[in-house]
């Protein structure tokens, strides 16, 4: 019988039906490092309303700011949309707001050159996401003449947790997830660790050199089906 491989995922939760279809010798074991908590500002909330009604230019880069939109938006909108490919654009596509998507890509960084190929210099960017969203993407946009309308919809913190084992592989969804558990752990220079997408790569490669492999799409499924691919070619 081939020997377990003990993973740790360290994000919040696992995408329905993953979990079925792994081998039987990969046992992953789900510690989430980050919170996430809905904004519920008054100020931004009402930003978001003077929002809505409008014929924006929107950006959205996570899952999680999509369902504050939805929780926050009784209606599909005027706006045109550019988003993260993956995990954000299928919420979007499920809210029924396909048709406002113009523009994807699975790098922040890409995301923000389209716009600055595409758009007019004298479009407003409004920005959704996290307190603790990478800078890269305004902070190019700012430097092409754009003016950034930034809207908090989540805070991200840091989670301590208890680890009471070794792990031959740990799993990271997010920079922020990177950050946090490294603030507390140092992992030996065997531990394998596995991306989903670059923008989180590029985090780990600034807290450690273990080898790292960087899904080839930006969906959980796929960043599970690289994982799985691995090992059953080693």
């Amino acid at each position: 019988m081939a020997k377990s491989i003990e993973i740790l995922f360290t994000g919040q939760a696992i995408d329905m039906g993953i979990e079925e279809k792994l081998p039987s010798n990969l046992s992953l074991d789900t510690i989430p490092f980050i919170e996430t908590t809905l904004n519920n500002d008054f100020k931004t909330l009402e930003k978001l309303k003077n929002l809505e009604n409008q014929d924006a230019l929107v950006v959205i880069t996570s899952q999680i700011a999509v369902n504050w939109l939805k929780k926050n938006i009784e209606s599909i909108p005027k706006w045109r949309i550019v988003c993260m490919k993956g995990q954000t654009q299928k919420a979007l596509i499920n809210l029924g707001w396909e048709a406002l998507i113009e523009y994807t890509d699975s790098n922040s960084l890409e995301i923000a050159k389209k716009i600055a190929t595409n758009i007019p210099r004298y479009t407003t960017i409004n920005f959704v996401g996290s307190n603790q969203r990478l800078a890269n993407l305004p902070d190019f946009l700012e430097r092409e003449g754009f003016k950034v309308n930034e809207l908090i919809a989540y805070t991200t913190v840091g989670k301590y947790q208890e680890i009471e084992k070794q792990y031959d592989a740990i799993i990271f969804l997010s920079p922020s997830a990177v950050n946090s558990f490294f603030e507390h752990y140092s992992i030996g220079e065997k531990v394998l660790l596995f991306a989903i997408g670059q923008t989180t790569a590029n985090a780990i490669s600034k807290k450690t050199n273990n080898k790292t492999i960087v899904s080839t799409g930006t969906s959980q499924s796929e960043l599970f089906k690289t994982i799985i691919n691995y090992y059953q070619t080693l």
